[in-house]
């Protein structure tokens, strides 16, 4: 058996810049590890962390930090899968630095990038975890960590990545100035969707989370009850609400009581189906996945049950 490696995959721009400016603090925190390689993610380059760990990973690199934010470690998990779709046996370890950096609060890590890594370096330990699945209608299969979505939640998503100067210039307040905009300008879609085996429901949806993870959109409280090691997603349907309502009850999903709203239904199962209701005329439905746009309905979301080794 070969010698363990360990790479560092930094997103420097993470955060507004908040990765960069605190990786020399980070390297600091690391040197308990020894000798470790480095390797930055370039500006421009789609998904460069993906390419990062795939390479990293052939190479016969065996653990994997990530200083970046949470489309940055989501980006590392799929570079995990390989091409007969397993997922290669490293372990990953998190340096949250990014605008929301909700993962962190799931897994229960400091959500303070230079704490995060002393953590990592001293005191973590190995922590078995389920990743979810997106197949899409074209053959292509996205993972995530955390949590994905689709409806009003994904055009949030869209927004960030349409106007990042958003997120540089109002860090973690965009997920809020990104929601009411959205909030005020949405209409629900129709979709059908069925969870495990049960009855296929068809309806308007403002939004619906698939959630491996518990927070989202920078604090929401979306699955409260959700657990990363349970085997199954925690799925929160957000039905037929009124615009103004929209709004108004934001503040229930940031402290996670929306569950007694009356347009809010959950259920909990390991394989959920979605696809527009709307008719041939229906607005596309996109899909995001650790904060990041990667395709539209019609979707498959499985779980991957005790896929990825965490150091937490």
């Amino acid at each position: 058996m070969g010698a363990e490696r360990t790479l560092l995959v930094v997103n420097p721009a993470a955060g507004a810049g908040r990765a960069g400016r605190v990786l020399s603090r980070v390297l600091e925190e690391l040197k308990p590890w020894g000798e470790f390689e480095i390797a930055v993610t370039r500006a421009g380059e789609d998904r460069p962390a993906e390419r990062i760990v795939r390479e990293a990973v052939a190479s016969g690199v065996t653990r994997i930090a990530v200083l970046g934010g949470d489309g940055t470690a989501s980006q590392a998990l799929n570079g995990l899968r390989q091409p007969d779709g397993s997922i290669a046996a490293v372990q990953l370890g998190l340096i949250p630095a990014g605008t929301g950096r909700d993962f962190a609060r799931t897994i229960g890590i400091s959500r303070k990038p230079v704490d995060a890594a002393r953590h990592l370096a001293h005191g973590a330990t190995a922590r078995i975890i389920d990743v979810g699945q997106i197949e899409l209608s074209d053959g292509s299969v996205r993972l995530f960590l955390n949590i994905a979505s689709f409806g009003v939640t994904a055009r949030i998503a869209h927004a960030l990545e349409e106007y990042p100067q958003l997120k540089r210039h109002a860090g973690a307040l965009a997920f809020g100035l990104a929601t009411v905009r959205a909030g005020l300008n949405y209409a629900p879609d129709l979709v059908e969707a069925r969870v495990d085996a049960h009855t296929p429901e068809s309806g308007p949806v403002a939004a619906m989370a698939i959630a491996n993870g518990a927070w989202f959109g920078g604090g929401m409280h979306v699955a409260p009850t959700a657990r990363i090691d349970d085997g199954r997603f925690e799925v929160v349907r957000f039905g037929d609400i009124a615009r103004s309502d929209f709004v108004v009850s934001l503040p229930l999903v940031y402290k996670g009581t929306h569950y007694a709203h009356p347009k809010v239904t959950v259920s909990q199962g390991a394989d959920v189906f979605a696809a527009p209701a709307g008719g041939a005329g229906a607005r596309a439905v996109e899909i995001e996945a650790d904060g990041e746009i990667v395709g539209r309905l019609p979707a498959r979301f499985t779980v991957r049950p005790a896929a990825v080794t965490l150091l937490t």
